[in-house]
């Protein structure tokens, strides 16, 4: 964790923190990833409180860039959650007829690529469905 708290859901980190095979670390700042060309095998973190350097062997990482959807530049214009997150319907819908979303700068739950794809597929059809009629005669 870059900052001093772990920011996700209280169950989570209870559910994290009763693992035996896991070591929580804040104040960290990744610097480097290492591998052998075929994997990952190491990172590289700087202890931001300390400034010490400090390597760890591992045999895989997770990458998540950020918690804050990057929606800033719509306010005003279409209906964000408290989150800053585009509410959607169902089908990607968001409060202006004829403009989809998706990803994780929507409100689906489960902010992960694959979720995101589909929920891509999914507006991208919904889309072509508002198109088609709205511009189809009477």
């Amino acid at each position: 964790e870059f900052g001093e708290e772990l920011r996700a859901d209280a169950v989570l980190q209870r559910k994290l923190n009763s693992l035996p095979n896991v070591r929580v670390l804040k104040m960290a700042q990744t610097t480097e990833v290492k591998g052998d060309g075929q994997k990952v095998n190491g990172l590289v973190y700087k202890d931001r409180t300390s400034e010490e350097m400090h390597s760890v062997e591992l045999e895989g990482i997770f990458v998540q860039i950020g918690l804050l959807p990057n929606s800033e530049w719509l306010k005003g214009t279409l209906e964000l959650s408290c989150f800053g997150e585009i509410i959607v319907d169902a089908k990607g819908q968001t409060s202006i007829p004829g403009v989809f979303a998706a990803g994780d700068v929507t409100t689906v739950p489960y902010k992960q690529i694959v979720i995101a794809v589909g929920e891509g597929a999914k507006a991208s059809l919904s889309a072509f469905d508002h198109l088609i009629r709205s511009s189809a005669p009477a």
